[in-house]
């Protein structure tokens, strides 16, 4: 069993982590901070994505296509190569769109949507779960708080991560005891997933809520979160990183929420 520093709660100096997807708002963030954390870091993200924000320093920068699953499996070989085994896996890789009902909503587009969040999150499990130490491995996907609470005009993206939820639930008691494996759910976040995600052609820029929903939306939105503002990549990537150690031991199987009192459960 993990001993728990409680003079440190946060992620062991020397974790070893591979992040799927650490070139978009939510990852970048991630990346970055685990990196002064202590953390040794492989960023793996589409080349589009890559080239938007430049390679992040300090880290190994990696290409992968999740679409793929040659891809995946060689992004597991690169880490294996690298490191042997690994600490920690988040998938973070995911793309949104913009509010479409239902019945004008393409089988290309739901198709994808479903290929990014939900496919490659499996994927991605295959690959990279075996490379996990056993004891003290976690695996984390980051998951929405449309899962449980859709709205209208998201129903592929709901549907994607409320499979990313269940698929969780599922992958952690097939790996118990040895690895742990949580989702951590956003609010809406300030990034350029808001226009759908990295790799957009967005520059790997923030989307202000006020310019994506417009003000009188954005104000509606406002009202609804407890905390009276939208959630910026830091809120999400702290407790992530906290998953990964020992205070955390005894977490696994959950989704934690991080939305600001959006949803209550």
């Amino acid at each position: 069993m993990q001993e728990i520093d409680f003079t440190n709660l946060g992620l062991p100096k020397g974790t070893k982590i591979a992040i799927i997807g650490g070139h978009g708002g939510i990852g970048a963030a991630m990346t970055t901070r685990a990196r002064e954390a202590g953390a040794d870091v492989i960023a793996f993200d589409t080349p589009t994505a890559i080239s938007e924000r430049g390679e992040i320093p300090g880290v190994l920068n990696l290409e992968i296509d999740v679409l793929y699953e040659t891809s995946v499996s060689d992004a597991a070989k690169a880490v294996h190569k690298q490191w042997g085994e690994v600490d920690a896996v988040v998938y973070v890789s995911g793309i949104g769109d913009a509010d479409t009902p239902t019945l004008d909503y393409s089988v290309e587009r739901w198709d994808k949507v479903q290929a990014v969040n939900l496919r490659g999150a499996f994927l991605a499990t295959q690959s990279f779960a075996p490379l996990l130490n056993r004891g003290t491995g976690t695996l984390t996907f980051i998951g929405s708080t449309v899962a449980i609470q859709p709205p209208p005009g998201l129903g592929a993206y709901s549907a994607s991560k409320a499979g990313v939820v269940a698929f969780a639930k599922s992958v952690a008691k097939e790996l118990a005891p040895d690895i742990r494996v949580n989702v951590v759910s956003p609010g809406i976040t300030e990034t350029a997933f808001l226009a759908g995600g990295s790799g957009q052609g967005l520059g790997g820029q923030p989307i202000s809520g006020e310019s994506w929903f417009g003000d009188e939306a954005y104000q509606k939105r406002l009202a609804m979160i407890l905390q009276g503002r939208l959630a910026n990549p830091d809120d999400i990537v702290a407790p992530t990183l906290f998953l990964m150690g020992a205070g955390a031991r005894y977490i696994t199987g959950q989704t934690i929420h991080v939305n600001g009192g959006l949803y209550l459960p």
